[in-house]
């Protein structure tokens, strides 16, 4: 019989200690990243699976390399699965979509008339934001069409939070009326 060397032993030990430390932390990832996954508007059978599917990824990486971050690792995973699988879920929508009949489908586009009201009104709002002060033109634009918090908005305007909630209301406000005017004329 070979007696394994003092080295061979401490690096099994190692490996043993290092997988019995990625488990323990798993198993306290485990609700946190359920409640995630349902979070993102799956059931409970498909957060499960998705779960699952995480930790199944984990220990096959975890073998092949050192997980430093299990619970990060666990998280990114998940993301990316359900992600996965909801462009599985889009691709197999529109192959169903293009088995249908030439006469069950609709056009997307809009009417001639639909098309025409609407770069009506884009003109309509252009002047409208003409007509506004810079920095209330500047509040509403960041907000609407840059998705920035009225915080961020203050701090780059040098105004308080409270003036960038007055300035997108007001602009706002001012679009509708220009809108609702023109629509007036169209209509009237």
């Amino acid at each position: 019989m070979v007696e394994e060397s003092p080295r061979r032993r401490w690096e099994e030990d190692v490996k043993a200690l290092g997988q019995v430390t990625l488990m323990g932390g798993i198993a306290a990832h485990y609700a946190r990243l359920f409640r995630v996954v349902r979070s993102r508007g799956l059931n409970r059978d498909d957060a499960a699976d998705i779960v699952q599917d995480a930790y199944v990824r984990l220990t096959a990486a975890a073998e092949q390399t050192e997980v430093r971050n299990p619970g990060a690792f666990l998280h990114v995973t998940a993301i990316n699965l359900i992600r996965d699988r909801g462009r599985a879920s889009g691709i197999q929508r529109l192959a169903a979509e293009n088995d249908a009949a030439p006469d069950d489908i609709a056009c997307t586009a809009p009417d001639v008339e639909r098309a025409i009201i609407g770069r009506q009104d884009l003109a309509v709002l252009e002047r409208a934001l003409a007509e506004l002060p810079p920095k209330r033109r500047a509040a509403l634009v960041l907000y609407r069409f840059d998705n920035m918090s009225h915080a961020a908005i203050a701090q780059q305007l040098g105004i308080s939070i409270s003036m960038v909630e007055k300035h997108v209301r007001l602009a706002l406000d001012h679009c509708r009326l220009r809108l609702s005017e023109a629509g007036e004329v169209h209509n009237g």
